[in-house]
């Protein structure tokens, strides 16, 4: 049996805004980025699932011919919570994950340095809590809830 050849890939781990983020771009035997993945383990469920179905859906754009130039257009800049990024030396802040991961791509496969940081300015604040009062406690009515006529049955 012959050894089956792995694809290259190439693994970019860096904290943005306090959080651990990972970037993985496997290539193809051009050295192009044919697909990516997201890890970012300290994020809620919703956000990973939203990350992974952007990646897979930039992977299979990718593996239909959409040029990563296009992906880069779209989605550097991107706001979220962003912040300072650790542990990359070209990018020291970033406006969300998708913002750093898509600019760090187009200066490794792409080679573009046109992409400079985002001003302090262009970062988005931190959410704050609204100014309204909160819902609990509720004022709960003095009396009882009415009975419903019905009862439960039991099985037999």
């Amino acid at each position: 049996p012959r050894p089956v050849a792995h694809a290259a890939a190439r693994t970019w781990r860096v904290s943005l805004g306090g959080a651990r983020v990972a970037l993985r771009a496997t290539e193809d035997d051009r050295g192009a980025p044919r697909e990516i993945s997201f890890s970012v383990p300290r994020e809620g469920v919703a956000a990973r699932a939203l990350l992974e179905a952007l990646a897979e859906a930039v992977s299979l754009g990718l593996a239909h011919g959409v040029p990563l130039a296009t992906f880069v257009d779209a989605y550097a800049y991107s706001p979220g919570a962003g912040g300072a990024v650790e542990g990359d030396a070209a990018i020291r802040r970033a406006t969300s994950v998708l913002d750093w991961a898509f600019r760090r791509l187009a200066l490794d496969y792409l080679g573009r340095g046109d992409l400079p940081d985002p001003a302090e300015e262009e970062m988005a604040p931190v959410a704050l809590a609204e100014t309204q009062p909160p819902l609990l406690p509720l004022d709960l009515p003095a009396q009882q809830a009415p009975r419903r006529g019905r009862s439960l049955r039991r099985a037999a």
